[in-house]
């Protein structure tokens, strides 16, 4: 069984406290995480997830909503896989070095990375049946952002899937090409347009969220990295473009996949 859990699914100023935009994979042995924000040791207890089981972490940038909580990582030794564009988890090394000075070649042994080139899909060391693509977004002039895709190979079990992540982005070509007929597409919705939200010039808005599935032909849409507000107001704004199914998960909400049952 896959199931995906929405550890936190708000923005930088999330609506309640320690709920920044984090998700985990659990598949077989597997742990992955997608970003570690400031409370991530605090979101994994709430779902009952020791921090010494997570065996990989993948970083869409480096902004601190997004990794300022994975240095404590370094403490529960075990070994454990790094995933990233190569400017993101050379930021990553750098935090280190600032708050923990000199501990990196203590834990190296336990560490291994791996350096994500865009565009070019590369299975995820550890586990057999997951591959994994980067395509660079539009976010942030000061650093790269990058959003993710995860195929899943079929088995005897259950067919092939995917997912994608898009991570912080402006509304993207690269995503919809990224996404192109994915099961899933998680995608932020920062703003309601409808609350007089707004994404600054850096982010997506609910409408243009749904807007990006519709182009991409996916299967269903979840929408993360929220402000406050009703969930149903980014159901609805989504909806005018998309018609597949529409999940505005709150933290802790669990998805089986490949098979959407809690939709």
């Amino acid at each position: 069984m896959t199931e995906l859990i929405f550890l936190g699914t708000g923005a930088i100023m999330p609506e309640r406290a320690g709920d920044h935009t984090a998700l985990l994979i659990r598949h077989g042995p597997a742990r992955i995480l997608l970003d570690a924000g400031p409370a991530v040791m605090m979101q994994l207890d709430r779902v009952g997830i020791s921090p010494q089981q997570i065996t990989h972490i993948y970083f869409s940038h480096h902004h601190g909503d997004h990794i300022l909580g994975s240095p404590i990582f370094l403490f529960y030794h075990r070994t454990r896989y790094l995933l990233g564009a190569r400017p993101t988890l050379e930021a990553w090394l750098m935090l280190m070095e600032v708050v923990y000075p000199g501990y990196l070649p203590k834990v190296a042994e336990e560490l291994a990375f791996l350096f994500l080139e865009e565009g070019k899909s590369v299975p995820i060391p550890g586990v057999d049946d997951i591959s994994i693509t980067l395509a660079r977004t539009p976010h942030a002039e000061e650093l790269p952002a990058y959003a993710a895709r995860f195929d899943f190979a079929p088995t005897d079990a259950r067919p092939s899937f995917s997912l994608v992540y898009s991570g912080d982005t402006t509304p993207s070509q690269a995503v919809v090409d990224l996404a192109q007929a994915a099961d899933l597409l998680i995608h932020e919705a920062t703003a309601a347009e409808t609350l007089g939200q707004t994404t600054a010039g850096v982010h997506t808005s609910a409408r243009e969220a749904g807007q990006v599935a519709a182009a991409a032909g996916v299967k269903a849409l979840a929408l993360v990295h929220r402000l406050a507000g009703d969930p149903q107001v980014w159901r609805q704004e989504a909806g005018e473009s998309f018609q597949g199914p529409i999940w505005v998960p709150q933290a802790g909400d669990r998805l089986h996949l490949p098979l959407w049952e809690a939709l």
